[in-house]
């Protein structure tokens, strides 16, 4: 059993300094293995928001592993932007953007969708497709995790843009086996099994909200828990409110089929 803490969009600049304990406790409470941070650690590139934003993350309890989000490079400094754009979150945060870690049955896999020639939208290559597509197909009995900051598919209410090479990629690794992916950006909590044109349902995405900004849009500040086992995920959505802290608010549960992904209420 591997159990991860999904958290994403902090925008520190932007954060709700009142909350940060208890996010930081519920964490705690929950004991994961790992934190995971989807991106998007601060609201502008500059120190004055990436120092509090590293005081947070040396304050967690376990060990973490994380992406960078659009907002992590520069917006407003174009020649840093263009030529150095991950310099910053290499220096405040951590120098690998596309780590991975494994335990006994997961394979956590970071993936940097960071674009510095687009503001919000992001991209994924055709080697970072080959390489997540490699270690799906491993046989090795670890169910493969992938983060990134963007989203891979967009429901139709979205107004964001969906990113370059996402359509794809979720082609690709519906042909490799069954798969996970966390993200964040859209400030908005979903899970739910992906069906790509083929008809495989192989792609389980869980996008986290807003877990410490003010830019929630409307949406609870939230995270996630994940415990994984070999028969499928359970996901519990854990929101915010100030007199409360975070408290468990949904719970989702998939196990994997040969048709995929299905929900466990579905299979009893």
């Amino acid at each position: 059993m591997t159990k991860l803490a999904l958290i994403a969009d902090l925008h520190f600049g932007t954060e709700m300094e009142d909350l940060l304990p208890h996010l930081l406790a519920a964490i705690e409470t929950a004991r994961p293995d790992h934190v995971v941070i989807a991106g998007d650690f601060v609201q502008r590139a500059r120190a004055a928001h990436f120092e509090p934003a590293r005081a947070f993350i040396d304050r967690l309890p376990v060990p973490w592993i994380s992406v960078p989000g659009n907002h992590d490079i520069p917006l407003y400094n174009i020649a840093a932007r263009l030529l150095w754009p991950r310099a910053a979150y290499r220096r405040y945060i951590t120098h690998d953007t596309e780590p991975t870690i494994q335990t006994d049955n997961v394979r956590l896999i970071g993936i940097d969708t960071t674009d510095p020639r687009r503001v919000q939208r992001g991209r994924i290559d055709q080697a970072q497709i080959e390489r997540v597509s490699a270690e799906i197909k491993k046989d090795d009995g670890r169910l493969t995790v992938i983060i990134a900051h963007h989203p891979f598919h967009h429901n139709p209410e979205v107004e964001k843009t969906l990113m370059r090479g996402a359509a794809h990629a979720l082609e690709a690794w519906s042909d490799c086996g069954p798969h996970v992916i966390l993200s964040g950006h859209l400030h908005s909590f979903l899970v739910e099994p992906f069906v790509t044109r083929k008809g495989a349902g192989q792609t389980l995405q869980i996008h986290c909200g807003s877990s410490a900004s003010t830019r929630h849009r409307g949406n609870p500040n939230d995270l996630a828990i994940l415990d994984i086992s070999g028969s499928g995920v359970d996901i519990t959505r854990h929101t915010f409110a100030p007199a409360k802290g975070f408290t468990q608010q949904a719970h989702y549960s998939y196990a994997v089929t040969p048709s995929g992904w299905k929900s466990k209420s579905d299979l009893k």
